[in-house]
């Protein structure tokens, strides 16, 4: 991934200079004269990182082009990008800078193989052939077909079908239409660069406990655009496929695991089962599905056989929020009922460390983090501002946390421009807002998803692995980048591991 000449054209129109970019990356000089090189590869966080710093999105880094509304786009011999390279198959993308394309275009080599070894494939939309060299055998739901060369070829590819070369080989160029992309239907060009990049992932693989139809068609939309490649489905497969009839559209990605605990007993034991799979290192993320949230958060946070970490599980909102040139971070609007429990100053730790997590899982390098309160100042007669204070004063390595600070002088530099607040690095650029109450802050994710009609995508942390918690009301859009999210935040947590 040669992103060295794309990055000196931004890094120069935004006055970055080497040393900043080396500093975001860590990266010492020899090491960034390679990727300017195109000597070296970056992982995902840090593509997030630089185009966080550069006020740009990841095809502008990619390719050379920032993200665009439909325009037409010319690909080059050399521009095109070799998607899978096998022994019975290889393939290059010829649109691989048009972001969000309904259609996937392909040059396709297909070589001769036993029928035996042959996969049938079923996805939703419609696909194209043309065969310019070689005879080619398809075979769609039961009913075989030969192309010669010259012949082209068009079907239903939501039916189960397969291909094989007659030939030694055959090539082949391909069409694909998916329907509309998930990044033409997200607005914010934040959202919408949480969607690249996770498609930049290795396809992850999600844990699903006893999974309903809303859990399913969440699943299914990412793995048409290309996030997830296998989802476990926990539970008693006779009620899976009841529940979910109409729905299981990609027999190859799922895979069933059976439970056989039968009336109060089953949900924690399906849910230990769906644990355990993280535990393995199968699954990347985890969600529930038709279970008890308890049954589900008592067998997460099992302390042999859980996949906690010590810390306080929490939900972080991740929103791009109307007139704000960055993401924001909320929590936790929907977990923990107070930030301080029992006035303990120490125990809000764990909810601001998971946020600054998630926030460097997307690119912010220095997560700045506002303690949110009525009142700037701390008083006595509001006890949440004073230990918010004590809160900020800790030791943090890796953000700059402030608190207390109302909303306004959070986020709106104007207001702290106006109070005559100077110094504080975090005043009018905070990226994540903590709220001393759940209600505080269910009203405020309320307000800007429903009033404001900003876009969300929630994860919750704490755990080893990412947890997903939908809510039926939760539109197609939400749930897909709450996918995205968990899935970028998930190859976070294995790059700091590793």
């Amino acid at each position: 991934m040669d992103i060295g000449k794309h990055l000196k054209r931004y890094m120069a129109r935004e006055g970055v200079s080497e040393a900043e970019a080396m500093e975001i990356l860590g990266l010492g000089a020899g090491r960034f004269g390679e990727l300017m090189d195109g000597e070296l590869s970056l992982g995902v966080s840090d593509l997030l990182k630089l185009a966080t710093l550069l006020k740009t999105d990841l095809p502008a880094l990619l390719h050379g082009k920032e993200y665009r509304e439909r325009k037409a786009i010319k690909t080059s011999v050399a521009d095109r990008v070799v998607v899978r390279n096998e022994r019975t198959l290889d393939y290059e993308s010829l649109a691989p800078s048009y972001v969000g394309r309904s259609m996937e275009p392909f040059l396709v080599t297909i070589y001769r193989r036993d029928d035996a070894e042959v996969e049938v494939s079923r996805h939703d939309g419609e696909e194209f052939l043309f065969i310019t060299q070689g005879t080619l055998k398809i075979v769609v739901d039961g009913e075989v077909n030969i192309l010669e060369e010259g012949d082209s070829f068009y079907f239903d590819s939501s039916l189960p079908h397969s291909v094989n070369a007659v030939t030694e080989k055959v090539v082949l160029v391909s069409s694909i239409y998916k329907g509309e992309s998930m990044v033409h239907r997200t607005r914010g060009r934040r959202m919408k660069a949480i969607i690249e990049a996770a498609k930049l992932l290795t396809r992850r693989n999600i844990v699903v406990i006893s999974p309903d139809k809303t859990a399913i068609s969440a699943i299914n939309i990412a793995i048409e655009e290309e996030i997830i490649d296998k989802a476990y489905l926990v539970g008693k497969r006779a009620w899976i496929d009841e529940r979910c009839q109409g729905e299981l559209r990609f027999p190859a990605a799922y895979e069933y695991v059976e439970v056989a605990a039968e009336g109060d007993a089953f949900e924690l034991e399906a849910a230990r089962a769906g644990v355990d799979i993280i535990r393995k290192g199968l699954g990347h993320m985890i969600m529930k599905g038709k279970v008890n949230t308890n049954a589900f958060l008592k067998a997460i946070l099992n302390r042999s056989q859980g996949i906690g970490t010590g810390r306080r599980l929490s939900l972080v909102g991740i929103f791009e929020v109307p007139g704000v040139d960055r993401l924001l971070m909320l929590t936790d609007p929907g977990i923990n009922p107070e930030l301080f429990v029992g006035d303990d100053v120490a125990s809000g730790v764990d909810i601001v460390r998971n946020a600054i997590d998630v926030a460097r899982s997307l690119g912010v390098a220095r997560p700045k983090v506002a303690l949110l309160d009525a009142n700037e100042v701390p008083t006595d007669s509001i006890p949440t501002t004073v230990f918010e204070r004590n809160l900020s004063e800790m030791t943090w390595e890796d953000a700059d946390v402030a608190g207390p600070l109302s909303y306004d002088l959070a986020l709106y530099e104007s207001f702290v421009k106006a109070k005559g607040i100077t110094g504080d690095p975090v005043a009018g650029k905070a990226d994540i807002l903590v709220v001393p109450y759940i209600a505080t802050g269910n009203i405020l994710y309320k307000s800007w998803a429903m009033t404001m009609g900003a876009e969300v995508a929630n994860v919750v942390l704490g755990a080893s692995a990412p947890i997903i918690l939908t809510s039926r009301s939760d539109s197609d859009i939400v749930k897909f980048l709450t996918i995205c999210a968990s899935a970028l935040y998930s190859r976070w947590l294995e790059e700091r591991s590793s």
